[in-house]
């Protein structure tokens, strides 16, 4: 079950709508409308807090695309703060943790700076570096891209 606080503290002058628990099909649409709200009555920007959201399904991830998608079409724009490690893990596994300007904490996405933090998505994500190898002669080779630095390298099928 999800349960949405929606904190219209004034952190900068933009609001923020702190997530708990988990963010799945039964909660989304509780969330989505709830953040349309913060979005309409405080401004186009608003911040995500995702400090107490604890994970985050494919529905989740959707919502959140439609929410950002209409923040930008009125001006603004939906930063996430604080993700905790499994919701991190699903944003950098579809790719969106590069979609959404995603920030440290609250403070820093209100201001819109970011310190470097060893899981921001210019950082590297492994200290393990990757060299693509090309083996087309190898049938049993396919290549799918790497999940450390996106380089293509042979994985047995």
């Amino acid at each position: 079950m999800l349960d949405v606080e929606l904190n219209i503290r004034d952190v900068d002058g933009k609001a923020v709508v702190a997530l708990c628990g988990q963010l799945d099909l039964a909660g989304t649409p509780g969330a989505g409308s709830h953040l349309i709200v913060a979005v309409a009555a405080c401004g186009p920007s608003v911040i995500v807090d995702l400090t107490g959201l604890t994970g985050l399904s494919n529905s989740g991830l959707l919502m959140l695309l439609r929410v950002r998608t209409w923040a930008l079409r009125n001006g603004g724009d939906l930063p996430l703060a604080a993700p905790q490690r499994p919701v991190r893990r699903v944003l950098g596994a579809s790719g969106l943790i590069d979609v959404f300007s995603v920030y440290p904490s609250v403070e820093e996405a209100a201001t819109g700076r970011r310190s470097a933090p060893s899981w921001s998505p210019a950082a590297p994500r492994s200290s393990v570096t990757c060299r693509p190898r090309h083996k087309a002669r190898d049938t049993w080779v396919r290549y799918r891209p790497c999940y450390v630095c996106s380089c293509y390298r042979p994985r047995r099928i």
